[in-house]
Parts: C-alpha cells; sequence; structure tokens
C-alpha cells in the first residue's frame, strides 16, 4: 500500500480528484435513490405552492418562537392561554415569559397516541419526567379526550391563544371538538405541524379546516416559519 504522504505531488493531486470524485457520485447515488428526502422534496413544494396560493404579503419569520411572540403580540383581551402538546416545555416557557396569566399546558408526557408518520411512533415524545415549567404554568397531565370536558366545564372565558403542537389530526380534531365554542373572533393559533412535512395535508391543518366548516369561520394567516413547519392565525368572524 502507497502512503500517500510520500507520493509525488503530481501523484497526491490526481489522488485526491479521484476521492474527491468518487465521492461526489457516491453522494449523489444515494441522494437520487433516497425515499424520505425525496418525499420532504415534494412536501416543500406543495408547501412552496400553497404558501404562493394562501399567504400572499404575509410576513414569515425564521424560528418557531419568533413566530410565538408574534402571536402573543396580537392577543388582545383577558381570554384562555393554552398550549397543547408540552414535552419539554420550551415552547410553554417562551409563552409563560410573554404574559402575566396562567398558562395551561396539556399533555400525557406518554409520547403520540398513535403513529404519527415515518419515524414517528407510538409512544414516541415521551417523557419519563414532567419537565420544568415557569410559576405561571399549569400542567394538565392525561390523554386530551379525558381532560379538556372538565376544563373546559371549569373555565368561562373564551380562548385567547391556542399552541397546537400535537402533530396528529386526531388529537388535533379533539382539541378543536371540546375547545370549539371557546374559539371566538380574535383567538390567534399557532400551529406547529402545519405544513411542510411528508403527509402535511393529513394532518393538523385539515382538522382546522373541519372546524372552520362546522363553526361557520374565517380566518387570516398572520405568519409562518419559512424554515420548518409552523403557521399562525387568527380567527374571523363570517363576513
Amino acid at each position: 500500500m502507497y502512503d500517500i504522504l510520500k507520493m509525488p505531488l503530481r501523484y497526491v493531486s490526481r489522488s485526491l480528484r479521484y476521492i474527491i470524485r468518487s465521492e461526489i457520485n457516491s453522494s449523489w447515488a444515494h441522494r437520487d435513490q433516497d425515499i424520505q428526502a425525496g418525499l420532504q422534496r415534494k412536501a416543500l413544494e406543495e408547501t412552496i405552492d400553497y404558501v404562493e396560493r394562501n399567504m400572499p404579503g404575509v410576513d414569515s419569520v425564521t424560528s418557531s418562537n419568533e413566530l410565538l411572540s408574534k402571536g402573543l403580540s396580537l392577543v388582545k383581551g383577558d381570554g384562555l392561554i393554552c398550549e397543547f402538546g408540552v414535552f419539554s416545555g420550551r415552547s410553554i416557557n417562551h409563552i409563560a415569559s410573554h404574559v402575566n396569566t396562567e398558562v395551561y399546558g396539556f399533555d400525557s408526557f406518554e409520547g403520540l397516541p398513535e403513529r404519527w408518520r415515518d419515524g414517528y411512533g407510538q409512544g414516541f415524545f415521551k417523557v419519563d419526567r414532567l419537565p420544568k415549567v415557569s410559576k405561571n404554568v399549569v400542567l394538565i397531565k392525561g390523554w386530551f379526550d379525558k381532560t379538556l370536558p372538565d376544563f373546559v366545564k371549569s373555565q368561562s372565558k373564551a380562548v385567547a391563544f391556542l399552541h397546537i403542537d400535537c402533530d396528529l389530526y386526531s388529537s388535533t380534531k379533539t382539541i378543536f371538538d371540546n375547545l370549539g365554542e371557546k374559539i371566538k373572533p380574535g383567538c390567534v393559533i399557532v400551529f406547529d405541524e402545519y405544513f411542510n412535512y411528508p403527509g402535511w395535508k393529513e394532518g393538523e391543518i385539515k382538522a382546522f379546516h373541519e372546524f372552520l366548516e362546522t363553526h361557520h369561520l374565517k380566518y387570516e394567516y398572520i405568519g409562518y416559519n419559512a424554515k420548518h413547519e409552523q403557521a399562525a392565525v387568527v380567527i374571523k368572524a363570517p363576513a
């Protein structure tokens, strides 16, 4: 075997060119056969088309926290502040730092109740202990369909701000089925998995539009994350 450090420079250069060319060719070959990468490219193309058709003039942001902050800045009145899908507590603590009222965080902490998509099976996102949260955060542990009915009965206020970070169509539908009567014009909703992933048309966005149709409400986009999957809306009264 040759020691490349002892080879003449002209041969080293030739050898390096060969290695680099081989690596590039190999990389392209793998990329062309990468199904997941292809599915994501397709999802991105569909999302770009959706943004062009439905969000003209809507300003984008480049992080989920920036979108949460923008949504919170548009909250009017004294209403409920809720997050669905707490996980590590990162986003709910961000929300809590922007308000002077209680923030309700709903999560089973048992992970996904069912498969979401490739790589995210039942139980994904399970945590062994509750996250550390700000003093004004109230965690409500349990599956949404079990915890929401009693919560709704105990609250007289409408919902001012929702952060929906539960991934699944079924979980999002449960939220809207239970909170629907408390979601009024002016309510701000930030979705964490709205689009830009394989299968997005069957997820949170589908449950949201079904809710709008059922309750005869309109909405307006107020922002989206140009680097990921988040979008934010404000609920409007029907024309």
